[in-house]
């Protein structure tokens, strides 16, 4: 690995793409060599923290696999802190026509806009697999999504069924959740190509690599002016088409991130 153009890489770009994937997920299966889960926490913070500080001045959008909500938590879902647009454009409205009207009112209270031309941190991540701290129904008889705490009962008002995490855990997954959030990152990636574009892929595997892994690399693909770095213990292959623009990295993602604080 070397620092150094790394370095110059991140700093020459301004936009940044990010996928989190299963290693840096808060709740594993335990190990051998897994740490306690205090300081799985405790170590994943810190990385979140080192990722916030590569990141902050970014035009930037995260992409995660972990449905723990953890990330929301950290400097990183941050309601109140924006990111600038690399571009100083006029955004568009966004729209989903797959997410009906309470699910969007419901989308706008949990990522509140400040103001139509930035967004807040935590409107730059979208966590595709779901959120297990939202509840829906463990039956699916309804789209509706609750906020943790919203229903004390934990009980579906419609069917009277347990509620269960909004995630790909589901019987049925509710994917409204995540839609309005898909937008915008579709909507930002778009914007992107033909751009220069660091391309930061993390802890990404086989569990579904239809999330990340392969959306990646097709987004390195056409985009000439991008450069990848694929970060995993097991699987940082890269493809053929990609070695001359993205490098594998065979290590642990999570604390391959915190050695970024010391360069």
């Amino acid at each position: 690995m070397d620092w150094k153009t790394w370095s110059e890489r991140l700093a020459g770009s301004r936009r940044v793409l990010v996928g989190l994937g299963e290693e840096w997920k808060l709740c594993r299966e335990a190990g051998m060599d897994e740490p306690a889960p205090a300081q799985k926490k405790e170590e994943l913070f810190r990385a979140y923290e080192a990722l916030y500080e590569l990141l902050r001045d970014k035009d930037y959008f995260i992409v995660t696999m972990a449905t723990d909500a953890f990330i929301y938590e950290t400097p990183l879902g941050s309601t109140e802190e924006t990111v600038s647009a690399a571009d100083k454009e006029e955004p568009e409205t966004l729209s989903c026509a797959s997410a009906d009207e309470k699910v969007l009112a419901a989308m706008d209270r949990i990522f509140p806009r400040t103001g139509g031309q930035e967004d807040t941190r935590c409107q730059r991540i979208v966590a595709p697999c779901g959120n297990e701290t939202w509840r829906q129904c463990s039956v699916s008889c309804t789209k509706d999504i609750w906020e943790p705490g919203e229903l004390p009962e934990d009980i579906c008002p419609h069917c009277g069924a347990p509620l269960t995490g909004n995630t790909v855990e589901a019987e049925t997954y509710i994917e409204e959740g995540y839609l309005p959030q898909w937008n915008r990152y579709t909507r930002w990636l778009t914007g992107t190509l033909n751009k220069e574009l660091v391309i930061l892929e993390l802890g990404v595997g086989f569990s579904n690599p239809g999330v990340i892994r392969f959306p990646f690399e097709k987004t390195a693909f056409f985009n000439r002016k991008s450069c990848m770095y694929r970060v995993h213990e097991k699987f940082p292959q890269i493809t053929e088409e990609l070695k001359d623009r993205a490098e594998g990295i065979g290590e642990k993602s999570v604390e391959w991130i915190l050695k970024t604080r010391n360069f």
